[in-house]
């Protein structure tokens, strides 16, 4: 099963379980290198680098062919961080990815599951939410992040 189909299938967030579709992009980032002080939490981007508050979040690392943009964060605390944004999906449709249509939902996202060290913690789990429906072929539901830092 592609990429593409699978998250069709599953849904959004790169976040196909095990990671198989990785976490984020490092656009807009507050931060960018982790405290060893255990201040705040952070995701970890398609690059592998830890960040707060990204402004977008890029779905599938592989072909940044699903995101999240515009991310307006309602709250970021060491438990979970809240935030509304427009997904944006290349449907590969008629034939290709290449010739595929974007299509924009608005969606409610909230990050949690925090997987600790000593010296960093990050978010784990991402949850999507259609406010305003979505198509048939995404659905609403948890996905475990893949926390690689490189």
């Amino acid at each position: 099963m592609n990429a593409r189909k699978a998250f069709g299938a599953l849904a959004v967030v790169g976040l196909i379980a095990g990671g198989a579709l990785s976490a984020f992009s490092p656009a807009h980032a507050a931060s960018a290198a982790p405290s060893t002080s255990a201040n705040t939490n952070y995701i970890v981007n398609c690059a592998g680098k830890t960040v707060t508050k990204p402004a977008s979040i890029v779905i599938t690392c592989a072909d940044a062919g699903v995101s999240i943009n515009k991310i307006k964060w309602e709250t970021w605390d060491l438990n979970a961080a809240k935030g509304t944004g427009t997904l944006s999906w290349n449907t590969c449709l008629p034939k290709t990815c290449v010739a595929g249509v974007t299509v924009k939902y608005p969606v409610k996202i909230t990050l949690g599951g925090v997987a600790s060290s000593p010296s960093l913690s990050v978010f784990s789990q991402i949850n999507v939410a259609f406010p305003k429906g979505g198509p048939a072929s995404l659905e609403t539901g948890s996905y475990t992040l893949d926390n690689a830092v490189r």
